[in-house]
């Protein structure tokens, strides 16, 4: 039963931090696999990612995440959830890896959406960097 409180501790913790409206939290996971132990969750990018979207029609299709950390969040494999006003998942992306490159400039990825839900449920963005 302990074990069970400490996975929706961090499952919460997760969740709390993902969520900010029109900007998203990081969360990079340091260690490949979350349980129990002594593994340290830390973030990769400690002041958050901007997003902005791609729209066709009246659907989002793409997600936008700029401000990357670099080169701390490189080399991490990246995903987005979009959420409507329940919590419930409308579209997902990923996961993608974030780019290496030789700069200290932080990175920008273009994340494309399945499926990619109406514009107008969309009240939530929830992005997670695991790794690197």
């Amino acid at each position: 039963m302990r074990l069970r409180r400490r996975h929706v501790a961090v499952a919460v913790a997760i969740a709390t931090a993902a969520v900010v409206p029109a900007f998203a939290a990081s969360l990079g996971l340091s260690s490949g696999d979350l349980g129990a132990g002594a593994a340290v969750v830390s973030a990769c990018d400690t002041n958050g990612f901007t997003v902005s979207y791609t729209t066709s029609g009246a659907n989002v299709t793409s997600v936008g995440v700029a401000g990357i950390a670099d080169p701390a969040c490189e080399g991490g494999v990246l995903s987005v959830t979009l959420a409507d006003a329940s919590g419930a998942a409308v579209g997902s992306g990923g996961p993608q890896t974030v780019p290496t490159d030789g700069d200290g400039t932080d990175n920008s990825m273009t994340v494309a959406l399945s499926p990619s839900p109406a514009a107008s449920i969309v009240t939530a963005v929830h992005v997670v960097v695991s790794g690197p």
